[in-house]
């Protein structure tokens, strides 16, 4: 499933480094790089769809600089590759404050294979992102608790992306929104419900 794909990761250490690439080796990705010290992740790659494998033992300042630098890259697309922060802490409030860093996902360690690979894999195909003047990534409104999100009034631009294994990256849709709405989340899709499960409500 992933052989296309490449697992850049980023740690505090050596060896948090080398503890997530055997993850990423064990999940079959085709190819697998240590960003220790060498942060120069824009650079060609065989495979067309990037991961970003984040330890939690970086600073927080380190986390949000990293983010930032990868949605900052524009021109190669790696700004929609899939961030994933691998954590010790299950804690609710903990995977919430570190997916309004703006995460695309938060997988807590040790976990089964096939579990990783599902939640991996969540990360292909269609994909919604949302772009203000200071943000983009997956949309943090899905971390409200209940059926109804928030209101929001300030301008912003709603993605469909598509991370196709074999062909990259495209945007399918973007369509600008600066209007008010009010947005009704389904609840087998809320994210809330899908870390936690249904009776996280």
């Amino acid at each position: 499933m992933f052989e296309s794909c490449r697992a850049y990761v980023m740690a505090a250490n050596l060896r948090d480094s080398l503890a997530l690439e055997t993850v990423a080796h064990q999940l079959g990705f085709g190819e697998v790089v240590c960003g220790l010290g060498n942060p120069a992740y824009a650079g060609r790659s065989a495979t067309s769809i990037t991961y970003f494998f984040l330890d939690y033992r970086m600073r927080d300042e380190e986390l949000v600089d990293t983010i930032s630098a990868i949605r900052a890259e524009r021109t190669s697309r790696l700004c929609y590759s899939p961030i994933i922060l691998f954590s010790a802490d299950r804690a609710a409030e903990t995977v919430v404050r570190y997916v309004r860093f703006g995460f695309d996902d938060v997988i807590s360690l040790p976990a089964r294979r096939d579990e990783l690979a599902e939640r991996l894999a969540d990360q292909l195909h269609e994909q919604v992102y949302i772009e203000t003047k200071d943000y983009l990534g997956p949309d943090r409104r899905r971390l409200d608790r209940g059926a109804e999100l928030r209101l929001g009034i300030s301008p912003h631009t709603r993605l469909v992306l598509e991370r196709d294994p074999r062909r990259g990256v495209r945007v399918l849709d973007r369509e600008v929104r600066g209007h008010r709405f009010k947005a009704r989340a389904a609840p087998h899709t809320h994210f809330m419900a899908k870390l936690f499960g249904q009776h996280a409500f």
